[in-house]
C-alpha cells in the first residue's frame, strides 16, 4: 500500500527559531526538533517564544517518536513545556540526552522522559517504519540528520551542517559515507535547512574563530579572558585546542561554566588535560600570562556578567579586568542581543584591557551556504524539495539555487510554506498544499513569562506591556461613600512614564477633575455600576491626553467603596 504523506512545520519557517517539523506518514506523526526563540524588544516582560504544540496535543495518540537532532534551544528547548500533554519516546544521542537532562526541570513533569539514545549514524525502527541517522558537522557536538523511509522513497531533513573536510575532533565530523549510502535510495522530498543560503561558496572555514585569535594565545604575555554562547561547542573546542597547543591553563569562570565543561569532558567533544585546569583555590597561584579564564553563558545572562565583572559586583572579586588582561569576546550576538552587547564592550573599554571584539563580518555562523547546499543537492537529488529555517528571504534563495541546479527540480517540485501550511502526498504521489487552519493547527507562538514559570501570557498582556514600555502609566483613584452618594476622599493621581514633574500638575489637575465628574455625575443619578464608571472615565481621560500631547498612556481608575 502507497503511504499518504503530510509536511507542516509548527515554527521555524519565515523565522529564527522555534522548529518544529511535522511529519505524518499515514497515521503516525513523527516530530522533528522542537525549539523556541528568543524575544526581540517589541515583546517585553517574556522570556521566550514556544512552537505551538497544540495540533501535537490533540493528536498525540499518533505521536510516535520526537527527533531531536543536536542540543541547541531553537531545536529542543520547547519539549519540556508540553511534553507531559504529548509524550511520546524521545530519539537523541547520548550528549543530546544529557544536555536535555540538564536544562530540564524534572519536577515540573508528571510524566518521566523516555529516551532511545542512539549514535548520530544509525538506524532504527520506530512504529514499524525504519529512520536512518547520519552525522552532521555543525556548532553542536553530535548533531545529526534523519531519512525516514516511505514506499515514494525517503525524506530527508538535514538538520544543521556545513561540509567541512578539516574537523579533527570526531564530535563534529559529516558522516558523508553515510550520506552516501542514503543515496542508492530515492530521496523523496528534502528538507534542507536556508539560514546561510543568500551567501556564496561554502562555510568552512570561515566558521573558525582559531585565524582570529590565535595570535594572543602564542604571543601574548598577559592574562586572556574569554566569553563564549555555552551551546557554542565547536567554538569552545577551538578555545579548548588553543590552551593545549599554547600550554595554557584554564580556569572556570564560573558555576555555571563549570557544569558545562563537565558535561563536555564527559562526553569527550572536548579534550582537557585535568593538569591544564585551575582551581578555585590555585587562581592566584598561576602567572598572569599562562593563565585564560573562559567565561560561558546564555543569552542576555552572559552580557549582563561582563558588565558585572568591569563593575566588581561579580561573585568571584579576584577576577576583575585591568590593563595588563586582553579580552577576547568569543559569543558574538543574535540580533535581539545586540543592544546590551554594544553596552558591555562600552564598560569593557572603561577596564584599560586590550578588548578583542570580533565582527559578525569576520566569521560566520556554522549554516550551510549556497555551496553546501549544492553538494546535498547533488548527492540525494530529490524528486521534491522544501526549504526550511529560516526567514522568507532565506527561504526564496534556497529555493532558486535548488533550481539552478538543473537536477529536475522547478516550480512545480520546489516548494516554500508557512508555518501551518500543509505539503500533501497522495497515494499517487502527487503534491498539493493546504492552506493553514488556526482552528486545526494553531502556530502562534507560546509566550513564556518569568524564565519559564508561566506559558499563559496573554496577547493583551503583551500589549499593554508595550504601551507602558512607550507611553508610560496614568493611576487615578477615589475612596466613594456608597450611603451618603459622594466622594469622601481623594482624587489621588500618579503618572510615570510620560511627561516630565514640572508639566505634570496642570495634567494632572484635569484628569482628575474628569474622573471626579464622571464618578460624581453617576453617583447623583444612583448609578453604582463601578466598572461603567471606570470605562467611561478611561475613554474620557484618553481623548484627553491623546488631544494634549499625543501620548495614549495606560489609564488605571480606580473606585475604592466604604
Amino acid at each position: 500500500m502507497e503511504d499518504i504523506i503530510k509536511v507542516s512545520a509548527l515554527g521555524g519557517l519565515d523565522e529564527n527559531g522555534r522548529d518544529c517539523y511535522v511529519i505524518e506518514i499515514n497515521n503516525d506523526i513523527f516530530v522533528i526538533d522542537a525549539g523556541l526563540a528568543l524575544p526581540d524588544k517589541t515583546i517585553p516582560g517574556v522570556d521566550y517564544l514556544l512552537a505551538n504544540a497544540q495540533y501535537l496535543i490533540n493528536n498525540k495518540d499518533r505521536v510516535k517518536a520526537y527527533i531531536m537532532t543536536h542540543a541547541h534551544d531553537e531545536n529542543m528547548g520547547a519539549l519540556k513545556y508540553f511534553y507531559d500533554d504529548a509524550p511520546a519516546p524521545i530519539i537523541c544521542t547520548r550528549f543530546t540526552k544529557h544536555v536535555i537532562e540538564t536544562q530540564f526541570n524534572f519536577n515540573t513533569l508528571r510524566i518521566p522522559l523516555e529516551f532511545k539514545v542512539i549514535p548520530p549514524t544509525s538506524a532504527l525502527e520506530i512504529a514499524g517504519r525504519k529512520l536512518h541517522f547520519f552525522q552532521t558537522s555543525h556548532n553542536a557536538a553530535y548533531s545529526f540528520g534523519v531519512a525516514i523511509e516511505t514506499s515514494k522513497g525517503n525524506i530527508v531533513y538535514t538538520s544543521d551542517f556545513i561540509v567541512d573536510y578539516s574537523v579533527k575532533t570526531p564530535a563534529y565530523i559529516f558522516d558523508m559515507k553515510a550520506l552516501s549510502v542514503l543515496s542508492e535510495r530515492p530521496t523523496f522530498l528534502l528538507m534542507s535547512e536556508s539560514k546561510g543560503a543568500n551567501h556564496e561558496g561554502y562555510c568552512s572555514p570561515h566558521h573558525r574563530v582559531t585565524p582570529l585569535i590565535e595570535k594572543y594565545f602564542s604571543n601574548a604575555n598577559k592574562r586572556i579572558f574569554i566569553d563564549c554562547f555555552w551551546q557554542n561547542f565547536f567554538r569552545i573546542s577551538e578555545i579548548i585546542d588553543l590552551c593545549i597547543e599554547n600550554n595554557k591553563k584554564i580556569f572556570f569562570y564560573n558555576d555555571f561554566t563549570r557544569t558545562i565543561m563537565k558535561m563536555l569532558m564527559e562526553f569527550n567533544p572536548s579534550r582537557i588535560p585535568m593538569d591544564m585546569i585551575v582551581s578555585k583555590e590555585d587562581l592566584l597561584r598561576v602567572r598572569e600570562q599562562e593563565l585564560v579564564i573562559l567565561m560561558l553563558g546564555k543569552g542576555e545572562e552572559l552580557y549582563q556578567e561582563l558588565i558585572r565583572v568591569v563593575d566588581g559586583t561579580n561573585e568571584d572579586k579576584r577576577i576583575r579586568l585591568t590593563k595588563r588582561d586582553i579580552f577576547i569576546n568569543a559569543g558574538l550576538p543574535t540580533p535581539t542581543l545586540e543592544t546590551i552587547a554594544t553596552r558591555s564592550i562600552d564598560y569593557l573599554y572603561r577596564t584599560g584591557a586590550e578588548v578583542v571584539w570580533i565582527k559578525k563580518n569576520q566569521i560566520t555562523a556554522m549554516h550551510p551556504r549556497q555551496d553546501d547546499l549544492k553538494f546535498f543537492l547533488s548527492v540525494l537529488k530529490p524528486r521534491y524539495y522544501l526549504p526550511v529555517r529560516g526567514n522568507f528571504i532565506n527561504l526564496m534563495a534556497n529555493a532558486k539555487l535548488a533550481l539552478s541546479m538543473g537536477i529536475g527540480l522547478n516550480h512545480t517540485n520546489v516548494f516554500i510554506l508557512d508555518n501551518g501550511m500543509q505539503l500533501c502526498f497522495n497515494e499517487l504521489g502527487r503534491p498539493s498544499i493546504l492552506p493553514n487552519n488556526p482552528a486545526i493547527m494553531p502556530t502562534h507562538p507560546i509566550l513564556v513569562d518569568g524564565s519559564g514559570v508561566s506559558t499563559n501570557v496573554a496577547e493583551n498582556i503583551v500589549n499593554d506591556r508595550r504601551q507602558l514600555s512607550v507611553d508610560g502609566v496614568v493611576v487615578i483613584a477615589v475612596t466613594v461613600s456608597l450611603e451618603e452618594k459622594r466622594i469622601v476622599a481623594g482624587p489621588d493621581c500618579q503618572m510615570r512614564g510620560f511627561v516630565y514633574v514640572k508639566e505634570a500638575e496642570p495634567l494632572l489637575k484635569s484628569v482628575a477633575n474628569i474622573f471626579v465628574d464622571e464618578v460624581t455625575t453617576a453617583l447623583s443619578v444612583n448609578n453604582t455600576n463601578f466598572e461603567e464608571i471606570k470605562a467611561n472615565a478611561q475613554e474620557r481621560i484618553r481623548r484627553f491626553i491623546k488631544r494634549e500631547n499625543g501620548r495614549e498612556p495606560m489609564i488605571i481608575p480606580i473606585i475604592v467603596t466604604r
